[in-house]
């Protein structure tokens, strides 16, 4: 292996430490031809399987849903909600 085969797999290791893991093939080529050295996103991804390098992105917030969504509220006030024709001014 040349020495800049060798440079190369250690900036690639580098910015996916950085990324803390998240960057993938594509956000590493990026990130790498930015600090001027060409690198595509397929020789990247090329690289990281043969580092082992996996991107794992964090999973999405998922809300939780609650068990009645309409529930039952007395009318007070005895309100007429039901409306039985246009409003006429």
């Amino acid at each position: 292996m040349d020495d800049q085969q060798i440079l190369l797999e250690e900036k690639v290791k580098n910015i996916h430490e950085q990324s803390e893991g998240s960057a993938g093939a594509r956000t590493i080529a990026t990130i790498a031809t930015a600090q001027d050295m060409l690198l595509s996103r397929y020789r990247a991804t090329r690289l990281m399987k043969r580092l082992g390098l996996v991107s794992c992105q964090q999973p999405k917030h998922l809300y939780k849903k609650t068990g009645n969504e309409y529930p039952d509220i007395p009318n007070h006030l005895n309100r007429q909600f039901d409306v039985v024709e246009p409003k006429k001014i």
